[in-house]
């Protein structure tokens, strides 16, 4: 990737969430009824701080709002501080 972030800072790719549809086939995005739903991310680069709990793969929850976008061969990225991260999604 060609970026290292510094301290307790972690570089996310935002992945698209599964959208809902009505029983009509209406699609219903999250902010419509006024939730504040975490949005999912990948994890594709961290800082070297030791209190980092999460690691390069890893698919994480995000806050609706927050940490800094930026554009990086075409993609957008996040670029948040991980005390930020919601949560990890573990497959089961």
């Amino acid at each position: 990737m060609g970026i290292r972030p510094l301290g307790n800072r972690v570089i996310v790719k935002p992945v698209a969430a599964k959208e809902k549809r009505s029983s009509g086939g209406v699609v219903l995005p999250a902010d419509a009824k006024g939730e504040r739903a975490a949005r999912p991310g990948q994890v594709l680069a961290v800082g070297r701080d030791e209190s980092i709990e999460v690691k390069v793969g890893d698919v994480v929850l995000l806050p609706r709002h927050g940490g800094t976008e930026f554009e990086r061969d075409e993609h957008r990225l996040l670029i948040i501080k991980a005390a930020d991260i919601l949560a990890v999604v573990e497959e089961t």
